[in-house]
This record gives structure tokens, sequence and C-alpha cells, in this order.
């Protein structure tokens, strides 16, 4: 009888700890990983296609508290029609990079594991895909004809392995505040939400929502500027793409640690640091 009673408590105590294991590793999954993004997430250049690009009309800058001077609609418009040079997906997001240097930004759903809907562009049915290809067939909202693209992947701007470097480039982040001794006292807009997302390969999107449904883009380009990868800096808003850590903009990347779920940005080449608050969306 002691031995039986032994033999449960034995299994009843396994049965503990590999449920603690589990709720302890279920907790800490919240961070995603480079190599668990879909495949399409990537930036892709494009030499074989033409494009098609209808005129749309920029929205009115909303006067957020977020460069508000630049913001930039869905796309510019224009009467030209330059050719595509690449596409990035993001999370949820999107970027088309035009020959003309011009971009244009929005937000897109995987309706399947074969189809992207791109808002204000059209839908992606895609035919082959692996690391280094991606084809697909374009056919956009207006009813123009379909557009059959073949691309190939973009290298990174570095080797992003740490963990730190995964969740800073896999996830989106909002900002929840910002202090600026230029404007004391401002905040964030009630009802309007900012986001951030970085990716590998130097991507710096800002979305701005607002409680009228409607949005803004931003796009800039980072890099970092240590080894450590706690540092990086990045253009000014203006179009520029920097290229090096040379002064056109800079910012540091402070209070990042385990889990990673807040991300503070202090940018320092003004005279007082305006400094951003983000969390992990």
């Amino acid at each position: 009888m002691k031995t039986i009673k032994n033999l449960l408590l034995l299994i009843v105590a396994l049965f503990a700890i590999t449920l603690f294991s589990c709720r302890k590793t279920h907790g800490n999954s919240t961070t995603n990983s480079i190599s668990s993004l879909p495949k399409y997430e990537k930036r892709w250049n494009i030499s074989d296609s033409l494009s098609h690009r209808p005129a749309v009309a920029p929205s009115a800058n909303k006067g957020t508290f977020l460069h508000a001077a630049n913001k930039q609609a869905h796309r510019p418009e224009q009467d030209s029609l330059p050719n595509y040079s690449a596409i990035e997906f993001l999370i949820n997001s999107y970027v088309i990079f035009f020959q003309d240097g011009s971009v244009q930004v929005g937000q897109y759903t995987a309706t399947s594991d074969t189809t992207l809907v791109l808002d204000s562009v059209g839908t992606i049915y895609i035919t082959s895909i692996s690391s280094a290809t991606f084809s697909f067939v374009l056919v956009p909202n207006d009813g123009a004809a379909a557009i059959t693209i073949t691309a190939t992947a973009a290298n990174p701007i570095g080797n992003f392995t740490s963990a730190s470097d995964a969740a800073f480039i896999s996830n989106t982040w909002k900002f929840d505040s910002i202090v600026d001794p230029e404007f004391p006292g401002e905040d964030l807009t009630e009802g309007d939400v900012s986001y951030a997302v970085f990716s590998e390969y130097g991507t710096y999107l800002i979305r701005d929502t607002y409680d009228d449904s409607t949005e803004d883009y931003e796009t800039n380009t980072w890099q970092w500027s240590n080894s450590s990868h706690n540092q990086l800096c990045y253009g000014e808003w203006d179009g520029q793409n920097i290229t090096s850590c040379d002064g056109l903009g800079s910012v540091k990347v402070v209070s990042f640690a385990a889990p990673y779920t807040k991300l503070v940005l202090q940018e320092t080449d003004t005279t007082d640091a305006i400094i951003y608050y983000l969390s992990k969306q």
C-alpha cells in the first residue's frame, strides 16, 4: 500500500512539474523570432515588371505630435507612372518603392497562404515563393490588367540573431507618450494612435491612425550605430535615406532589456533631447 501511495505521489508531482513547465514556456513565447515570420515578409527587389499606379490625392495632415509636417498619403499624386523597384512586407504594412524614389505605403491582409490584399493597390496572388525568389500576380483594384511580377530577396542590413534583435524588428511598437522640452505638456492626442515598425532591411515605418478611421504614414531608414545593437541612428524626416550614422539624425535605444516589451527612443541630435516611450503590441 505504501508503495502504491508513493507511486501516486510521484505521478502527481511529475504532472505538476510538467504543467508548470508548459505554462512557463507559454508565458515566454510573446516575442516573435525572425525565422518564424511569413516567407513573404521581406523586401523584394523587382526588375522585370511594369507598374500600374493611379494617382491618389494625399490626405490632409492631422497635425498630431509626430513630425506632422511630413505626413505621407498612401501614395503621392502623380501623372507619371514609374516602374516598381521593390516591395517590402512588414508586419501588416507594405511599402512599394518606385524607380523615381517615391514610395507607396499602406496596410495588407493575408486572406490565405497565397493571397495578400493590399489596401489602395489590389490583390496579390502568390504563384511561387522561396527564401530567394517571389513570383506573384497583382490584380489592381481599379480593374486594370493584372501584372505578373518576379522578384528576388534583398539583403538585410546586418545579422539579426539575438533575442533583442528579434524583438526589435519583428514587432509593432505603439507610441505611448512623448517628452519634448520645446513643447512642454504635449502628449498624445486622445483617439489618435501612432505605431512604429523597424525592419531588418533598414526600413523605419510610422503609421498614424485617427479616430475618424483615416491614417497617414511616414517612412525613414535606420541602422545600428554600435556593435552591441542598443543604439541606432536614422535619417531626417525629409525623405533622405541614411547610409551611415553621419549626423543626419540619431537616436538611442535605452531601457530595452528582456522581456523586450518596452522601447525608449531618445533623440540626441537636438539641443534638448526628445524622448519617445513605446510598448510592444
